[in-house]
């Protein structure tokens, strides 16, 4: 499916957006995904939107104010404005404007307020996990890409040496020195390397289009990032121990920082809940006038029909059929979950650090291996290819010992990248930026 993909993306020529020309290093992939995943700006509307639940909170210690008008219409017998039945059609017309607010209400708006505060951190905290998450898949990818560039240049180079072989074996055939049938197996071998070299691009081009993607690039064709000098062998060798490195992490990693401020919020909701059990004083003001028909002016009726009041309103809770208890048993519920979730969390991180320094530790003795497997391979490569050079070997020995040296010095890329990757992942364990 992928490469169907890349053929018809590449056939198509789908060219809208950004352009991706020049080659693109891993810091300037990072902030380009950054300011382009979906994903991220989602949770990045989440904060937002907490912000707005934190402005709504602080609102209730503001006064409400309403105001009302109406109009109506009797026929037959009415009361009128003095208290006197008559009949006949009459209209009246009233409005009336009132405002209250709260006073003292058991502190549940001060501690909501501080519960949407620790909300909003708890958000932006979730939001910088997303961003450290993305920033690791596409260290992750980056690395992919570096690792078949290299796999394509040795693959390169074992097709070239072979048709250097193929070349020195078509002049020896030609001065009748060795038969026909040597130079059709070292043909093989040359057809083998070539295939062996479009693998490679293929699956460079493949990694390519799907660090691309990860970034959010629209046109990707022309796409290809800086390989910078890594030297492997001047990286730490001795590793931080796991312990250090968590004692780094778990006051420096959103994920838990997220966790803690949630456990925060959970105690002061414990706090809003239990601000139930307290009585609710409130201050209310209003005003209201009207006309009623009738022989009396608009003005002597607006004048002797205003109505003003100022009122304090005092609310004791009795009975309110356990509300408030049972609000108080599921806040102290959600606490305790909320505490395990932060135990959850740092067991988690522990356990993902120990993981990575074991796999950064095999990936260091591995690529130790691997490179003492190169240098192995090369000296028995150099011994049989000056052999078959002398006619003292065929070319499915050659080809063996050359087939051997290129799995050895693949092997031993795949351990610099697992290696290089696993020392950048502890460093970002220790709050270091990912970087090349």
């Amino acid at each position: 499916m992928k490469h169907l993909l890349f053929f018809l993306v590449t056939s198509l020529g789908i060219s809208t957006g950004l352009s991706a020309q020049g080659v693109w290093t891993l810091e300037q992939c990072i902030d380009h995904a950054l300011k382009q995943n979906v994903s991220l700006q989602q949770a990045d509307l989440n904060r937002v939107n907490q912000g707005i639940s934190l402005d709504r909170a602080k609102s209730q210690r503001l006064p409400g104010v309403y105001a009302s008008a109406s109009a109506a219409s009797s026929f037959g017998q009415s009361m009128n404005n003095q208290g006197y039945y008559e009949y006949g059609n009459s209209q009246s017309y009233s409005g009336s404007l009132s405002a209250s607010m709260p006073l003292f209400s058991g502190f549940q708006i001060s501690n909501t307020i501080k519960a949407q505060e620790l909300n909003l951190k708890a958000s932006l905290e979730d939001l910088k996990k997303a961003r450290e998450s993305l920033s690791v898949t596409i260290a992750s990818a980056y690395l992919q890409v570096l690792f078949n560039k290299e796999l394509l240049q040795l693959a390169k180079d074992q097709e070239a040496l072979s048709l250097q072989q193929l070349d020195r074996y078509q002049s020896m055939a030609a001065l009748g020195k060795i038969p026909e049938g040597q130079v059709s197996e070292i043909k093989a071998l040359y057809a083998n390397n070539q295939l062996e070299t479009s693998r490679a691009q293929s699956n460079l081009q493949l990694s390519l289009l799907d660090l691309a993607q990860l970034i959010e690039l629209d046109d990707w064709t022309s796409f290809d990032i800086v390989v910078p000098a890594i030297d492997v062998k001047a990286l730490a060798l001795q590793l931080t121990p796991a312990d250090e490195i968590y004692n780094s992490a778990v006051s420096l990693k959103p994920v838990v920082k997220a966790s803690e401020l949630r456990l925060e919020q959970n105690e002061r909701q414990l706090k809003v809940a239990e601000g139930g059990y307290y009585p609710s004083l409130s201050l209310g003001a209003s005003y209201g006038n009207g006309y009623y028909g009738g022989n009396m002016s608009l003005a002597d009726q607006l004048s002797k029909n205003a109505r003003t009041s100022l009122h304090l309103s005092l609310s004791v809770p009795l009975f309110n059929r356990f509300e408030t208890s049972n609000s108080v048993k599921s806040a102290k519920l959600a606490i305790r979950n909320a505490e395990l979730e932060v135990e959850n969390t740092k067991k988690t991180l522990y356990k993902e650090i120990q993981q990575a320094w074991f796999n950064a530790s095999t990936a260091m003795d591995r690529f130790k291996a691997s490179n003492e497997s190169v240098e192995q391979s090369k000296i028995a490569f150099r011994f049989t290819e000056e052999k078959f050079n002398n006619a003292r070997a065929t070319a499915y020995e050659y080809d063996e010992a050359r087939t051997k040296l290129a799995s050895a010095q693949s092997n031993l890329l795949q351990a610099k990248y697992n290696y290089l990757f696993s020392v950048k992942i502890l460093d970002f364990y220790k709050g270091e930026p990912l970087a090349l």
